[in-house]
C-alpha cells in the first residue's frame, strides 16, 4: 500500500529562535479559589536574530528591533494547576472558571468532594499532589502542520508539572469558524483524533470519556520529550539548509551540475522526514487502505514503542489485503505494547463516524463493490446485554483485534434492522462498528456515490 505525500510547506521562521515566556498574574486582594486554581499563560515568541549576518536583506525596521528585544508572538498555551490540600473543592474551582476545565475535572475528580476518583487512583503511579490541566495550545496558521505543538506542550509541562501527580488534557478543536454549524460531527471527531495522536506522542494516554492523562512519575514522558527535541533540531536544521541554499549564486557559464553539498543533502533528507511527519496526520480518519501503512509509520515514528514491536506491526500492516481476517492478526500482536495494538487496529480499519453510511441505508443496491467490505464489532447482532463497540481508539470502550469480535460484511450489517434502531446495541460514540479500510476500487465507488462527504483526505 502506498500513498502520495504532499510537498512539505516552508517554515515561516527558524524554530531555534522560538522561546516560551511564562506568565502568571493575580490580584493582591483575596479572590475566589485563590489558593486552589492557578492559571498560566505561555507565550510562544519568535525572536529576530542579532548581528550583521542576521540582518534583513532590505535592512531591519523598527519592528525588527522590537522582535530582537521582545519577540513576536506566534502562538500560546494555557495551563491550569488545581492545587491539592486547600480548603476548596477543586471541581468547584474548575467549574467556576470554564466549562472546558469542568469537563476535564469532572472526569478526574469526584464533584462532591473534589478528591481524585478511584479510577484515577488506579491509572496514576502516585495519585497524590496537584493536577495540571493542559487547557489549550494555539499556533498561528503558518506555523501549523510541522509538529511544533507537541514539543511546545512537553516543554511547558516539564516546567510547570513539579509537584503534580498527573497532567490532564481533552483533545478538541481550539478554533471554530464563525458559523459552528459548518463543522460536521465527523470533521470534529477527525480533528479530535489528530490532536489526540499528537498528545500521545509526548506521553498522554487515554483515561476515560475523552480525557487523556500524562504521568510525570514515569520515564516515558521524559524519553518522548527527548525525541520531540530531536524533531525540533531536525526541523531547525532543515530551515537553515533551505535558507543557505537560496543564497547560492550560480556560475555565469553553464557547467555540469555539481554534486550536492552535504548541507543540501541533509536538507533533502530532512524534507523527506518532514513530509512523513506532516503527511501521516492527514491519514487519521481515512477510509482508504492505501493510507494504512503511512498512518502506522507515523504513529511508530511519534511513539517510543519497542523497535521489534514496531517492525512486527509494520510488517503485518504491509501484508493486509481486503480479504484478510484482521481478528487472526490479533494473536500475532497480542504481546506487543497495548498502545501499538490500538494504533495497528486504527491503521487497518476505519471508524464508523468516518464513513457516510446514509446513501447506502437509503438504497442498499448502491453498495456495489462496497457490499463485501468487512465490518468488525463486539456485539453487532445484539446477542449480549452490552452495547456494540468498534476497535482501536474509536471510543473509550473500543475493543482490541481478537477472535472474540464479530465479523460480517457491510451489506449484512445494513440488513440488520435491529442494529440501527435508536435503542439498539450500538454505541453513540463509535456507532458500534469499524470497517476494514477500502481498496482503490471500493474507495472510488464510495466517492462517486457520496460525493466525498464525511471522509478524511486520502
Amino acid at each position: 500500500m502506498t500513498a502520495s505525500r504532499r510537498p512539505a510547506r516552508e517554515l515561516p521562521g527558524d524554530p531555534a529562535r522560538l522561546r516560551l515566556v511564562y506568565t502568571h498574574d493575580h490580584p493582591l486582594e483575596p479572590y475566589d479559589f485563590e489558593d486552589t486554581l492557578e492559571q498560566w499563560h505561555v507565550s510562544v515568541r519568535l525572536f529576530h536574530g542579532e548581528g550583521e549576518e542576521e540582518a534583513c536583506p532590505q535592512g531591519c525596521s523598527e519592528a525588527c528591533e522590537r522582535a530582537i528585544m521582545e519577540g513576536t508572538e506566534i502562538g500560546y498555551l494555557l495551563l491550569c494547576r488545581l492545587r491539592d490540600y486547600t480548603a476548596d473543592n477543586r471541581w468547584e474551582a474548575a467549574d467556576a472558571e470554564s466549562g472546558d476545565l469542568e469537563s476535564i475535572a469532572s472526569t478526574v475528580l469526584d464533584p462532591r468532594t473534589g478528591q481524585y476518583t478511584d479510577a484515577f487512583d488506579e491509572a496514576v503511579e502516585c495519585p497524590v499532589g496537584d493536577l495540571l490541566i493542559l487547557d489549550r495550545v494555539f499556533l498561528d496558521k503558518p506555523w501549523r502542520g510541522f509538529g511544533l505543538a507537541p514539543v511546545l506542550a512537553a516543554e511547558a509541562i516539564r516546567r510547570l508539572s513539579g509537584g503534580c501527580c498527573a497532567v490532564a488534557a481533552e483533545p478538541g478543536m481550539a478554533e471554530w469558524p464563525d458559523d459552528r454549524e459548518e463543522v460536521s460531527e465527523s470533521s470534529r471527531q477527525q480533528a479530535r483524533r489528530k490532536i489526540a495522536a499528537l498528545w500521545e506522542s509526548i506521553g498522554f494516554t487515554h483515561f476515560r470519556e475523552g480525557v487523556y492523562l500524562l504521568d510525570p512519575a514515569l520515564r516515558k514522558a521524559g524519553d518522548l520529550l527527548a525525541q520531540r527535541r530531536e524533531d525540533l533540531l531536525e526541523l531547525s536544521q532543515a530551515y537553515r539548509s533551505r535558507a543557505a541554499s537560496r543564497t547560492v549564486v550560480p556560475e555565469p557559464e553553464p557547467e555540469p551540475e555539481p554534486e550536492p553539498e552535504p548541507a543540501v543533502r541533509g536538507a533533502a533528507e530532512s524534507d523527506r522526514r518532514l513530509q512523513v511527519r506532516e503527511g501521516w496526520l492527514e491519514t487519521i480518519g481515512s477510509v482508504c487502505a492505501e493510507n494504512s501503512l503511512l498512518y502506522l509509520q507515523g504513529r511508530c515514528q511519534q511513539a517510543g514503542w519497542d523497535s521489534r514491536d514496531k517492525r512486527t506491526a509494520l510488517a503485518l500492516a504491509a501484508d493486509v489485503t481486503s480479504e484478510t481476517d484482521l481478528r487472526e492478526l490479533g494473536e500475532q500482536i497480542q504481546d506487543i505494547h497495548f498502545g501499538l495494538q490500538k494504533a495497528f487496529a486504527d491503521a487497518v480499519t476505519f471508524s464508523a463516524d468516518s464513513f457516510d453510511v446514509g446513501p447506502f441505508r437509503e438504497d442498499i443496491s448502491r453498495l456495489g463493490p462496497l457490499a463485501g467490505v468487512w465490518v468488525y464489532g463486539s456485539n453487532l447482532h445484539g446477542r449480549y446485554t452490552s452495547r456494540s463497540h468498534g476497535v482501536g481508539d474509536a471510543c473509550q470502550h473500543a475493543r482490541s483485534l481478537s477472535p472474540r469480535l464479530e465479523r460480517i460484511s457491510l451489506v449484512q450489517l445494513l440488513e440488520l434492522e435491529d442494529f440501527w434502531q435508536w435503542n439498539g446495541p450500538m454505541c453513540s460514540f463509535c456507532s458500534g462498528w469499524s470497517g476494514q479500510r477500502l481498496t482503490e476500487k471500493q474507495y472510488a465507488h464510495y466517492l462517486s456515490t457520496t460525493g466525498g462527504r464525511r471522509t478524511a483526505s486520502a
